[in-house]
């Protein structure tokens, strides 16, 4: 792009002009007319994408590569970061049943709960299943949320709560041992993760 540039500006308009190469990708472009938005466009990318391969660890290893590639894709196009996870999460090219990675849901859809975590689980290779019938059980999201999370502390996993800055709720599974380690990555990456603590006071 550099030599292009160079032959454009200091050609010679008195002698016949050389080809000059105009085979130059949009990325280049960019990259020389606004290269602090690209690092930083580039720092999101990796912050997000070590998150999620942090969170679908459990995954085989190309369906984490599928899944890292809708996130980074979905941020090429706008500069939210939980927007951006939004379409790993329910976008037409996100999580695909089979190999569930996130419970996500609008605040009137608990129902929806037990056969996410039943997916997620199996992710785990854990065959035990939270059986409840959340309608009638619970009052309301959060309350079925936090009982879900009781359970699984008993078997050493914990659920954290994501930032949605909605009415909707969208949690993830992880080991205890690492929920500390989930958070760092998703303040990495402009994400906020609550814990059940966190969660129960917010929304008890």
């Amino acid at each position: 792009m550099l030599k292009f540039l160079g032959k454009l500006l200091n050609r010679d308009l008195t002698t016949p002009a050389e080809p000059i190469d105009t085979n130059v990708s949009e990325d280049e472009i960019w990259e020389i007319l606004h290269p602090k938005n690209k690092r930083e466009l580039a720092l999101r990318k990796k912050n997000l994408q070590s998150f999620l391969q942090f969170a679908a660890s459990q995954l085989n290893k190309t369906e984490c590569q599928r899944l890292c590639r809708v996130a980074k894709r979905a941020l090429d196009d706008s500069e939210d970061m939980f927007g951006a996870l939004e379409e790993v999460m329910f976008g037409e090219e996100g999580q695909r049943r089979g190999k569930w990675v996130f419970i996500q849901l609008d605040c009137k859809a608990r129902e929806e709960i037990v056969w996410q975590a039943s997916e997620i689980l199996a992710t785990f290779g854990i065959s035990e299943r939270w059986e409840h019938d959340c309608e009638a059980e619970f009052r309301s999201v959060p309350e079925a949320l936090l009982a879900l999370s009781d359970w699984l502390a008993e078997r050493d996993l914990t659920l954290l709560h994501f930032e949605t800055n909605s009415d909707s709720y969208c949690s993830v599974i992880v080991r205890a041992s690492e929920s500390s380690t989930a958070k760092e990555l998703a303040l990495a990456a402009h994400l906020t993760l609550y814990d059940h603590a966190e969660f129960s006071r917010a929304n008890i």
